[in-house]
């Protein structure tokens, strides 16, 4: 059984990005690579020296940018689909405006006004296309991203890792976990707690989803801040 937290910490010093997973104990679960060779995007989980996942981009890197992915355990059997869309904050729904279309305009001004980028969500289906889950930006965290910070964070090195979005993960209708980037100078670490108990089976579907989230979510921040 899985000790929550889990802290993810990125390696500094390496040629390929590199996560290693420890449970609340200390002990390492496993580490995450992404490989620079292959024609797909492709990320390769290991544990005790042994492939435990693998998650493999549908696209070929080359002539496309990967927005979906397979989730593959260690035998090579499909566990899960995971695709990434873009989304903005529904700050018309805070407000109190329900109407679509004044909706629609409140949230196209408020995106011109502050500059607003969309934002990704990460969404989990099973073999057979249905929805198990899904990883996005916690509301509060993304206002504060949301925020036109590019020229100031430029000026100052590293200033990208004081950003610290959380982000919701759900499981079917519950909010499952959650997981907070941590402010540090050094090395990228996010921590992951857990909300509700997961049979093994989904627990190892979503794992491997919140992994390569957290890559491609550490690598928008430093192109946004950076």
């Amino acid at each position: 059984m899985t000790q929550y937290p889990l802290t993810l910490k990125f390696a500094m010093f390496t040629a390929a990005p590199k996560v290693t997973v420890t449970d609340a104990a200390g002990k390492e679960l496993f580490t995450a690579a992404k490989s620079l060779l292959s024609q797909k995007e492709e990320f390769t989980f290991t544990a005790e020296g042994k492939t435990i996942y693998q998650v493999i981009s549908q696209e070929s890197r080359i002539s496309e940018i990967p927005s979906n992915w397979d989730v593959l355990n260690g035998a090579g059997e499909h566990l899960a689909t995971i695709s990434d869309d873009f989304t903005g904050l529904d700050l018309a729904a805070e407000v109190g405006v329900t109407n679509g279309m004044a909706g629609m305009a409140i949230n196209t001004l408020k995106n011109f006004a502050v500059g607003g980028q969309s934002l990704k969500v990460f969404g989990v289906k099973s073999v057979t296309g249905q929805f198990l889950g899904q990883i996005s930006p916690d509301k509060a965290s993304v206002s504060l991203q949301q925020l036109p910070l590019g020229e100031l964070t430029a000026k100052i090195p590293l200033a990208y890792r004081l950003i610290t979005p959380r982000y919701d993960i759900r499981w079917g209708n519950k909010m499952v976990m959650s997981m907070q980037k941590q402010r540090t100078l050094v090395a990228d670490k996010y921590v992951l707690e857990a909300k509700h108990k997961l049979s093994a089976a989904d627990e190892s579907a979503l794992l491997p989803s919140i992994v390569l989230a957290v890559f491609y979510e550490r690598q928008q921040l430093k192109q946004l801040y950076s």
